[in-house]
Formats: structure tokens, C-alpha cells, sequence
């Protein structure tokens, strides 16, 4: 009867140590993220052996530790590599390999009990087993909420672009959208310029613009001319220190390429914080998929823009067409026209009248002309030597306090030749220099003209002011420059002044074919 009974009792026990242990490994699939699914199954290991203290250590496909969750005091386990530890020396301590669809996530630790019999080996390995399930659902979990989130980033940054945001602005997005999706610190565009330089276009984050600007060294083993070169990704701990005020904040980083077909448009980097989780396969895989609809969104603007240029472009020259078949010759029908009016009439006013309106007619085809001349000019004015003029004329008014007037007349970027151009300018930003400083003038007029010939361009700059001094000294140091620049091109500079009148200064250089022009 006692024996049936102990029979009983010893069933019962194995009965309840079972459904306890069922009730643990169910209780695993209450969490979804892999932080707290990782500490669940250490307090469900410790609970059914009976362990004080437990640890999970999880490693990388590099084999390196990228966490490690302890339960209870991880003075016990040895944190630096757990993998090292062979349970045979250790009588109080037991280690089971955690594996997640046959591959190894880590290893499950336990301590703090005086010895584990084969029975707990038996039931952490049950758990182990558990745990493999519940962190790769965990995985599961945590990889959709971060597609979800990638996913949100691309398309706010290609619905940005295709509804008007572009150039920088466009550029500052990418980086932006690019470091809040990865959970970063720092992220960057390095793009190619024109110079075929890596250099570091938009930086968000860290040191920001401090660090725009700068050139990415070509040298043996640099991760970015890497990727840049081989359209592969590279994970780098160091690649964005360089970014950020104090480097030893940064993490892992990972390194992307830009590509718009068979072209390389940039990298893109993208730099957590130090102790945060290395980049893996899927993290790598969604910042590449972003990096590419990125660049890809990003051509797609360039090209927009071109084309939209292009349309101006060709607005620009019809209109110029336009104004110089129809306008200008019938202008120039009703100048002849009035004209020949002064030979009609016998009174003096009535021809100084015609003769004034045909004036006016002819002052109005000038207009016109010039007019022409600044439709078929590049949309850049940097490039032009008229944005270049009109720029010097505009940067003058801020000292001068008033615009001067401006007159350009001829073909000047298209028969100019590019080492004149220099001087030609420098001789105008001196001689207004010279008129805030020396002339108290109210009026300034600008003329840049090359002649019906093209073989000559003239430079003609007066003001209304004081005039050079007759008797006192002369400030001649910025009039010699002016006539150094023109002589150097076999050229002339004069200067006329009156006193209480104001100054003329009349710059002149041939055009023509010379071999330092070629």
C-alpha cells in the first residue's frame, strides 16, 4: 500500500514538473521582441533546474559577441567570451548551444546551483530548443517592423522628390530619412563631383556641415572607394569617427553603394551608436534597397530638371527668334518711316521731333538686341561673362547704395576669349571700387560692348561725381592695374575727369585671332 502510494506520489511529481516545463515553453511566445524573448527564456531556464543565476550570449556570423543578457549577477559568467568555457572544469555551471533553423544564435548559461544533474541538461536542451523557435519568430517580428520602416523612409523620400523637392534639399532628405530609419547617429552622401572626387556632400548628424565638403583619400584598403568601386556593401566600426565630435560614440556602421544602372552615383553611410547592434544581413540588405531607390529617385530628378531646362532653353531661343525676325524689322520699318518724314516738312521743330522719336526708335532696337543676346545665354550665370558682369555690377550696389545702370551690347560670350575675361572683370570691379571710395557720385553707367566686327570689347565705366583732383594728390595705384590689365592684351586705358563732373574710364583690348587665345 505505501509503495503504490510513493508510486503515486512520484508520478504525480513528474506528472507536475512536466506540465510546469510545458507551461514555461509556452510562456516564450508571449513576447515578440527579441530583447525580452531573450531574457524570458533565462528566467524559464533558471526557474525549472533551479539555477540562481543564467545568461544568454548571442553571436554574429563573425563569430563575435553581440550580446549578452544576464538574468542575475554577471560577475558569474564571463562576459568578455562565454563560448570559451568548458563545462567540465566547472562542476556548478552548465552551457547548452541555442541554435535557430540549424544555425547557432548563441548559448544558453547557468549557475549558481552546487551540480546539474543529466535531468536539467535535459530540460535546458528542451528549453534550448524552445528558445530557438521563439527568437526566430522574435526575428521575424523585429525584421518586418524594420522593412515597415524603411519602407516608410523611401517613400517619403520619393515622394518628396517627385513633388518638387530637389538639389540639395534633396540630398539633406536621403541622409536625414536614411540615419532616423537605421536608428543612427550620423549618416552622409559621398558623391562623386566633377573632379571624379569621393567627397562628403550632406552629412546629417555629428559635426553636420563642419564636415561637408570634405575629400574621401583614395588609399589602399579604404572601405568607401571599395564599395564605390565594387558596388558591394562593407560593415565598418570606423568609417563614420571621422563624422562625429567625439569617435569613440560611434558604433558599427555599414557602407552601401548608389547605383543608377551601370553608373555609380555615390555611397551611402550610415553610423550607429557605440553598444548598439552591429548591422546584419537584413539590415544590410534593407539599407541597400533604400540607397538604390534613393539614387534611382534621385537621377530621375536630375534628368526632370534637365529637361525642364531644356524646355526654357528652347523657349528662351524661340522668343529670341521672334523678337529679332518681327520686332526688330518692323522698328527698324518705322524708323526709315520717320525718317523720311524730315524731308517733308519745312519746320525746324517738327524735324528735331522725328528726329528725336527716331532716335528713340533706334535706342529701343539696341534694347531689343541686347535683349536677345541675354535669351540665348546659358541659365547659369556663373558660367557667362555677362552673369559674371551683371554679378560685379549687383555686388557694387551693396557698398555703392544704389544699382548702377548697365549696358551690354554684342556677342560677348561667344567671342570673348576666356583668358581676357579675368581682367576684364577685375578692370570693373576696380573702377566702381574706385568711384564708392573716391567719386561721392549718385549715378554710375556700365557699358560692355564688342563691335559690329568682333574684333574689339570695350569697357566704359562713368559716374556724376567729384572728379579727379586737379592740384592734390591722385590715387593711381588701381588706375595703373586697369591699364597693366589692358596692356598686357595690347589693349588701351584711358581716363577723362572733370572736376565736379565726375569720371570716364574707357578700357579697350582687341579680340581678334591671336595664338594666346588658342
Amino acid at each position: 500500500m505505501r509503495a503504490s502510494t510513493r508510486r503515486g506520489e512520484v508520478v504525480g511529481s513528474s506528472v507536475s514538473t512536466d506540465q510546469r516545463m510545458l507551461d514555461a515553453l509556452l510562456s516564450l511566445a508571449d513576447d515578440v521582441r527579441l530583447g525580452d524573448v531573450l531574457h524570458r527564456i533565462v528566467e524559464v531556464a533558471c526557474e525549472l533546474v533551479g539555477a540562481r543565476h543564467g545568461a544568454m550570449a548571442v553571436v554574429g556570423p563573425d563569430r563575435r559577441l553581440l550580446e549578452f543578457s544576464a538574468g542575475g549577477d554577471e560577475s558569474h559568467f564571463p562576459t568578455e567570451d562565454p563560448r570559451a568555457i568548458r563545462t567540465a572544469d566547472l562542476p556548478g555551471f552548465l552551457a547548452v548551444p541555442v541554435r535557430v533553423r540549424g544555425e547557432e544564435f548563441g548559448s544558453l548559461y547557468l549557475a549558481g546551483k552546487a551540480e546539474f544533474t543529466e535531468r536539467d541538461n535535459e530540460i535546458v536542451s528542451a528549453v534550448a530548443a524552445a528558445a530557438g523557435i521563439a527568437i526566430e519568430n522574435a526575428r521575424l517580428f523585429e525584421r518586418a517592423r524594420q522593412r515597415e520602416v524603411w519602407l516608410r523612409a523611401s517613400t517619403e523620400v520619393t515622394t518628396a522628390m517627385l513633388t518638387g523637392t530637389s538639389g540639395r534639399d534633396a540630398l539633406c532628405l536621403v541622409a536625414n530619412r536614411a540615419r532616423a530609419a537605421a536608428g543612427g547617429v550620423v549618416a552622409t552622401l559621398i558623391l562623386l563631383n566633377s573632379a571624379g572626387e569621393l567627397v562628403l556632400e550632406v552629412v546629417d548628424g555629428g559635426r553636420g556641415a563642419v564636415a561637408e565638403g570634405q575629400v574621401v583619400p583614395r588609399r589602399a584598403g579604404s572601405p568607401t572607394h571599395e564599395v564605390f568601386d565594387s558596388g558591394e556593401a562593407c560593415r565598418s566600426d570606423e568609417a563614420g569617427a571621422c563624422l562625429v565630435e567625439q569617435p569613440d560614440s560611434v558604433g558599427p556602421g555599414v557602407l552601401v553603394p548608389m547605383p543608377v544602372g551601370d553608373r555609380m552615383l555615390g555611397v551611402l553611410l550610415v553610423s550607429r551608436g557605440a553598444g548598439e547592434p552591429v548591422f546584419d544581413d537584413g539590415d544590410v540588405e534593407l539599407v541597400e534597397a533604400f540607397a538604390a531607390q534613393a539614387a534611382l529617385v534621385l537621377e530621375f530628378t536630375r534628368v526632370q530638371g534637365n529637361a525642364q531646362r531644356l524646355a526654357v532653353l528652347e523657349d528662351r531661343d524661340r522668343i529670341a527668334r521672334d523678337l529679332h525676325d518681327l520686332v526688330i524689322q518692323r522698328l527698324f520699318g518705322l524708323g526709315l518711316g520717320l525718317q523720311g518724314l524730315t524731308g517733308l516738312t519745312t519746320r525746324p521743330i517738327v524735324s528735331d521731333r522725328i528726329a528725336k522719336f527716331v532716335e528713340e526708335v533706334d535706342q529701343t532696337i539696341r534694347e531689343i538686341r541686347r535683349t536677345i543676346f541675354s535669351l540665348q545665354e546659358p541659365l547659369s550665370p556663373t558660367s557667362s561673362l555677362r552673369g559674371q558682369i551683371l554679378r560685379t555690377v549687383r555686388e557694387s550696389a551693396a557698398l555703392l547704395g544704389f544699382e548702377p545702370g548697365v549696358a551690354l551690347d554684342g556677342p560677348l560670350d561667344s567671342v570673348v576669349p576666356d583668358p581676357v575675361r579675368p581682367d576684364l572683370v577685375a578692370t570693373l570691379r576696380e573702377a566702381l571700387t574706385n568711384v564708392f571710395r573716391h567719386a561721392h557720385a549718385r549715378i554710375v553707367k556700365v557699358s560692355v560692348v564688342v563691335d559690329p566686327a568682333a574684333t574689339r570689347v570695350a569697357l566704359v565705366v562713368r559716374d556724376d561725381g567729384c572728379g579727379l583732383p586737379v592740384d592734390g594728390p591722385r590715387h593711381t595705384g588701381g588706375l595703373a592695374n586697369m591699364a597693366a590689365r589692358a596692356e598686357r592684351w595690347d589693349g588701351s586705358c584711358a581716363v577723362d575727369s572733370t572736376p565736379g563732373e565726375g569720371v570716364e574710364v574707357r578700357w579697350s583690348v582687341p579680340i581678334g585671332k591671336d595664338e594666346r587665345w588658342r
